[in-house]
């Protein structure tokens, strides 16, 4: 258990530090200072006001649930869902709580930070969305990589629309738990 979640952590590390590493190395072209706060506001983690926040989560979590089942809907209709393959993968988590947890904050928040915050303003939407679809490779599902797809080109559209990450991370953290919950119940 000890190296995956070591395994993990390396992944979020290069997840944050690339885009803290570009900021630094183009504040330093530039010489300027780079703040942590100036640093926060630049990948989209900015102040948001209480009421503002809820309501851009619970739309975009409306969002992401629904072009999920949508999703599900086709690709149970074209006899092509092996979305069997994800519960296999993340049933297992279910005897590693530390972990499951883990992936549901520190994961989520990291993705967020370096899909959205990061990748959106320099390279689009789409291809954020095709390397966040990538990197879900790993379970071996079809579904599992064209969701990943859908939901970031969602996810980062949101993003482009609020400026702001929190009611990103929020939703995404959601989702992925209404769907290890769906999955847990399943098994």
């Amino acid at each position: 258990m000890l190296e995956r979640l070591a395994s993990n952590a390396l992944i979020d590390l290069f997840l944050i530090g690339i885009p803290i590493a570009f900021l630094f190395i183009k504040k330093k072209r530039e010489k300027q200072a780079l703040s942590a706060k100036e640093t926060a506001r630049e990948l989209g983690l900015s102040g948001i006001e209480l009421k503002s926040f809820l309501k851009k989560t619970a739309l975009l979590l409306a969002a992401l649930v629904i072009a999920a089942l949508f999703l599900d809907f086709l690709l149970t209709a074209f006899s092509v869902n092996d979305s069997q393959n994800i519960a296999a993968e993340i049933a297992g988590l279910k005897a590693v709580p530390l972990l499951l947890f883990y992936l549901l904050s520190a994961r989520v928040l990291s993705e967020e930070i370096f899909f959205r915050g990061f990748l959106v303003k320099r390279a689009g939407v789409v291809v954020s969305a095709l390397l966040f679809a990538a990197m879900h490779f790993g379970y071996g599902s079809h579904a599992e990589i064209a969701g990943a797809f859908i939901l970031g080109v969602i996810l980062g559209k949101a993003f482009q629309l609020n400026k702001n990450l929190y009611p990103n991370i929020a939703a995404h953290i959601a989702y992925n738990a209404i769907a290890i919950s769906m999955i847990f119940w399943s098994v």
